[in-house]
This record gives structure tokens, C-alpha cells and sequence, in this order.
């Protein structure tokens, strides 16, 4: 199964922190909405992505490409695959890799912000975040627009 939204930049501060389970100075885990995370088994959970400080790499990736200044602009969109229950424990990690690599190749590699991969809920799934761009076909130039990048046409064929 999977799901996929748009966030504007006030969204993203939240999001990235319960996508990699945040922990306050204290060491204690900020507490999230979601009341099905075991934070006993939080060590389980992994981001297949290479990207360190996700708010960072946003940050670094729309100073790349034109990007407009205003609130309602969705800089992040976010995939939620869920595991098929058929799957087997040992077969969760090839799941999620592949997953991984078909979506990074559809969206570009260069614009994966994370994906984070969390076991410690009860059914395992992945967060594919990632920037919106597309090209500017008039100006020739990169572009975020969640508006074409997620399309009618780009849901139906996925």
C-alpha cells in the first residue's frame, strides 16, 4: 500500500523529526501523535538515503533551484510504503532497498531528502521523502512544483 502527500515548509521541521525519531538534550524521544511507536524497538528503524541533516539538505538543495518565497509552496512531498503483510522478517530489507531505488530513479536521487524505514510500529513501512523538481521547460531551468511533479497522470500511472 502506499500514500503520498505535499508539505509547505512549516510542515517540514515536524515531519523530519518524527521520520527519524528525534530525541530531545535529555536523551527522551519527542513525543509524536502516533501512539503505535514502540520506542523500544526504535534502534530498528534505518534511513536508506545517504543524508545526514534532512532540514540541511533541504535547505542546500532549494538554494539550487528556483524555488518561490511563499508559504503555501509544497517543498516536500512524502511517499508512506507500507510492507506487504505476506513478507517474511527477512525479507523486509530487500522490500524497502527496492523500493527505495525504483522510487530515487523516479524522482531523481539528487532531490531524496530521506527514507527512513521504521520497524518499531506495528506494521513496517518506509518514509520517502523528497523535493519536488521538475524542469522549467520555458526557462530551461530546475524548478519545485508539486503541482507537476504529482500529477494526475504521474498518481494514475504509479
Amino acid at each position: 500500500m502506499a500514500h503520498v502527500a505535499k508539505y509547505t515548509r512549516g510542515s517540514v521541521g515536524g515531519l523530519t523529526s518524527h521520520f527519524e525519531r528525534r530525541k530531545k538534550e535529555n536523551g527522551e524521544y519527542y513525543e509524536f501523535n502516533n501512539q503505535d511507536i514502540d520506542y523500544s524497538r526504535t534502534d530498528l528503524n534505518y534511513n536508506l538515503s545517504s543524508n545526514e541533516d534532512q532540514r540541511e539538505f533541504i535547505k542546500d538543495r532549494l538554494s539550487e533551484v528556483k524555488c518561490l518565497n511563499r508559504k503555501d509552496v509544497n517543498v516536500m512531498c512524502s511517499w508512506v510504503i507500507t510492507a506487504p503483510k505476506v513478507l517474511k522478517d527477512d525479507e523486509y530489507e530487500q522490500f524497502f532497498k527496492s523500493t527505495y531505488d525504483f522510487l530515487s530513479k523516479r524522482y531523481g536521487e539528487k532531490n531524496v531528502i530521506s527514507s527512513y524505514v521504521h520497524m518499531d510500529e506495528m506494521t513496517p513501512h518506509m518514509h520517502f521523502a523528497f523535493i519536488p523538481v521538475t524542469v522549467d521547460k520555458k526557462k530551461n531551468i530546475e524548478k519545485v512544483s508539486a503541482k507537476e511533479v504529482l500529477n494526475k497522470r504521474e498518481l494514475q500511472v504509479f
